[in-house]
């Protein structure tokens, strides 16, 4: 029977809706045999989860996505394979996180002045250990009046989630949360001094191809390879980066970027990326004499 991978996941310990144990039992429903929890900012979940892994015999392999960015461009940074207990890489995850919750505090400050009914504890006494966006569109459309608000000041278009999040927490908005970021040059830096491989996280989300001058000044900084197989890349920039790293001879990774189900109304035929989205365990075999797997 064919196995896959996936190399891009998220838990409850971000801004994942699925605990590490069910995020493993729903990964073995879908035949993936190797799978690398890759919370925001955070690895408190992978000890967990390769202690878990070992028992539903689903090779875990330690990882992180870091939130980064080059000069105003802000980049995602997959990590894989460190050392857990490398105190530098520790302390620049606990800075992250630090700054992290105080600008959801200061989000939510700003939300409440905007008219919002919020209850702070119920976002910070969430299991997440790293509460972002999720979490505070959660608690906002929890209370009847805010929905009221929101069906009122809303346009049309941004009658979605992803719509109410750019509308109420993005840039220039009341709840701007922006995200706690390093440079991405340091924190490659960061990731192989623990012992890890830095790969760019969906590369065609954020870059255009007329910037790959930045993925060339990364490779130069240490990079290690790309995420080419990945939902937000249509065919041609699976193409384009695939030759990249090829021509650069850079690893080739992939991932769902799964962090739950998509709940809509009436029939799901799809409700999670694993529906449709299967990534070859061939890929892992091109690479995993690296991380000594």
């Amino acid at each position: 029977m064919e196995k896959y991978i996936d190399l891009h996941t998220h838990s409850i310990y971000s801004e994942g809706i699925l605990s590490c144990r069910e995020l493993l039992q729903l990964a073995r429903k879908y035949r993936i045999g190797v799978l690398s929890l890759t919370d925001h900012n955070v690895i408190d979940g992978v000890p967990e989860i390769m202690e878990l892994g070992k028992k539903l015999k689903i090779k875990v392999i330690p990882g992180v996505e870091l939130y980064t960015y080059y000069q105003n461009k802000g980049l995602h940074l997959l990590a894989y394979n460190f050392k857990l207990e490398d105190n530098e890489l520790k302390h620049a995850l606990q800075k992250l996180k630090k700054a992290h919750l105080q600008k959801v505090k200061t989000s939510l400050v700003n939300l409440k002045k905007a008219g919002f009914i919020i209850e702070e504890q119920r976002i910070f006494n969430h299991p997440s250990h790293y509460p972002g966006a999720v979490h505070i569109m959660k608690e906002i459309e929890r209370h009847p009046a805010n929905r009221k608000k929101m069906d009122r000041e809303l346009p049309p278009k941004y009658h979605n989630y992803f719509g109410k999040v750019y509308y109420y927490l993005g840039k220039n908005a009341s709840g701007y949360l922006k995200q706690s970021e390093l440079p991405i040059l340091k924190a490659i830096k960061l990731i192989k001094k623990a012992g890890g491989i830095a790969v760019l996280a969906h590369p065609g989300q954020q870059l255009t191809f007329e910037e790959d001058k930045i993925i060339h000044i990364l490779i130069k900084g240490g990079l290690d390879g790309l995420e080419v197989l990945s939902p937000y890349h249509n065919w041609y920039q699976i193409e384009h980066y695939l030759k990249m790293a090829v021509k650069h001879r850079l690893l080739i990774t992939g991932g769902s970027d799964f962090h739950g189900y998509v709940k809509i109304r009436g029939q799901n035929i799809i409700n999670k990326q694993w529906d449709y989205y299967k990534i070859p365990y061939r890929l892992y075999r091109g690479w995993r004499k690296l991380i000594n797997n």
